[in-house]
């Protein structure tokens, strides 16, 4: 289910997603951490925000982007040349064609874990922030295990 072959007059196959390949590049990982980086500083210079909301505001703000972005939009928002073979697929589903434990997948699903475990650590492994914390990494976290791919749950996404 490569798409049409562009030797024969078609055009680009899913090998040339640009949603699956630029996750490929270690300077996507570097962007990646550096803009996490600045949402901390983001959320943490402000006057009125303690280190604990700081911490807590960049673990939630990250998780959810990281849910939309990854396991709620679907299709190839760059409109690549697959004739729609992406538009049923999620941007997790198109990672590395779908393969599982690839260094890809790897640093998406350890990164928001080490995030998860140094915002509990900064914030004095405080009840309330665990509390606020856990749902929104769990809401990234679960659809990111192989047991979940392409699955739809409650009909959300479905079509």
């Amino acid at each position: 289910s490569s798409g049409i072959n562009a030797e024969y007059g078609g055009t680009t196959t899913v090998e040339s997603n640009p949603n699956a390949n630029y996750l490929e590049s270690r300077y996507f990982w570097v962007a990646y951490t550096a803009s996490v980086c600045f949402l901390h500083l983001i959320c943490s210079c402000a006057p009125f925000i303690s280190v604990s909301t700081g911490w807590l505001f960049t673990l939630n703000i990250h998780n959810i982007g990281n849910f939309l972005v990854f396991h709620y939009l679907r299709g190839s928002p760059f409109g690549g040349g697959d004739q729609g073979e992406a538009r049923l697929l999620t941007h997790w589903e198109q990672i590395n064609h779908g393969k599982q434990w690839t260094n890809t997948r790897k640093f998406l699903i350890i990164f928001p874990a080490i995030l998860f475990i140094l915002c509990q650590h900064y914030c004095h492994y405080d009840l309330e922030v665990l509390l606020l914390s856990t749902p929104s990494f769990l809401l990234q976290f679960i659809p990111k295990q192989p047991f979940m791919h392409a699955k739809r749950l409650f009909g959300i996404n479905q079509y």
